[in-house]
């Protein structure tokens, strides 16, 4: 290169900042609010115990499945009257009991639902849809 074909160093930095852009008005126009509004977040519920049930510890471990699933029809009733679509239920690994209940609870009420394998439930959650 020669001296008179130099790169202005402010320039440069402008330019890599992100300080141009191919509109050369410099009009930038507002995000639409309603295209916000439409990005929904994630409709979960994490059945463990000690996540639902914080105080109650001391529960006998065989009252404390039918009150996960009394939980997840809370859960499904809220969901539906909601209008939510696509809700995911976290059973975590355990021994598979809790799992195994979701998973027939779901069929009892005809909801279609899946094992998500994907990060971040590797297999640990329902994906259910209404």
């Amino acid at each position: 290169m020669q001296d008179e074909d130099a790169i202005n160093v402010d320039l440069l930095k402008k330019m890599m900042m992100g300080g141009f852009s191919s509109d050369s008005s410099g009009f930038v126009p507002k995000k639409d609010k309603t295209s916000r509004q439409k990005a929904k977040r994630n409709v979960e519920i994490d059945l463990h115990f000690d996540v639902v049930f914080p105080q109650e510890g001391s529960t006998p471990h065989n009252k404390r499945l039918p009150m996960q699933l009394e939980v997840l029809q809370e859960f499904i009733a809220d969901s539906k009257k909601n209008s939510v679509t696509i809700a995911y239920i976290i059973v975590g690994k355990g021994e598979g009991k809790l799992k195994s209940m979701v998973s027939s609870e779901l069929t009892r009420q005809k909801i279609r639902h899946s094992l998500v394998a994907d990060p971040p439930y590797f297999g640990n959650a329902f994906k259910i849809s209404f």
